[in-house]
């Protein structure tokens, strides 16, 4: 018994620690996910006739936030705000992630409100703003660029690989462009190592997997 009892223990003690490593198995950078993220993110935005704006009202409701988004006005020539080198930016896009500023993998939702298109740009090197997805039709005709899906008048969400599309690159910069009237809107934007959204509705974060297992060691 005590030997059945000991091994228990050693089961346990090995999930625990499996569990521990998967909490930084992915690595997630936040672009657009909550009031805080968005407040950060607009002043850092320093390019484009577009206006900037948090939204607090219409959001994307199937993430661990449900409370802000980003919304950009499509006025001006270009309808979009950007900035091809953001504060910090050096972010390695590669086919097997292994290091913290590594990614793979982006994930979106977006809404668009008149117009006919919706754009994400993304710059680095090479490539320049070669990195694109819309939705709709390419109103600039800004390509390369990938189109995903009809024009999202609803929320859709998006898990996309750099790396298939687009190869190994640099990224530094990021454009949010809605191009014509009225407005897009962004929200759940994050880079990740690992195909799964890291922040899906029903994902459970695996710290708390951990705090789980300890609560029910202590309770044996």
């Amino acid at each position: 018994m005590k030997h059945t009892y000991l091994g228990w223990i050693a089961g346990t003690l090995g999930l625990l620690c499996f569990v521990s490593f998967s909490a930084y198995a992915n690595e997630t950078l936040i672009i657009v996910d909550d009031k805080g993220s968005v407040n950060e993110l607009i002043p850092k935005l320093v390019s484009g006739a577009g206006n900037a704006k948090l939204e607090e009202n219409d959001v994307y409701k199937d993430d661990d936030d449900r409370k802000a988004a980003l919304l950009v006005e499509g006025i001006g020539n270009d309808g979009q705000k950007f900035n091809q080198n953001m504060p910090g930016w050096q972010y390695k896009i590669v086919e097997k992630p292994s290091r913290a500023d590594e990614f793979r993998y982006i994930t979106f939702a977006w809404k668009k409100k008149g117009g006919s298109g919706i754009q994400l740009q993304m710059y680095g090197q090479p490539g320049g703003w070669g990195h694109r997805y819309h939705a709709g039709v390419n109103e600039k005709n800004w390509n390369p660029s990938i189109r995903v899906s009809d024009l999202p008048r609803e929320w859709e969400v998006h898990t996309r690989d750099l790396f298939e599309d687009w190869n190994e690159f640099t990224l530094t910069g990021i454009a949010f462009t809605a191009w014509s009237l009225d407005h897009g809107i962004w929200d759940h934007v994050l880079f990740h190592q690992e195909e799964d959204d890291p922040l899906a509705d029903l994902s459970v974060d695996p710290r708390e997997k951990a705090a789980a297992v300890w609560a029910e060691l202590k309770a044996r």
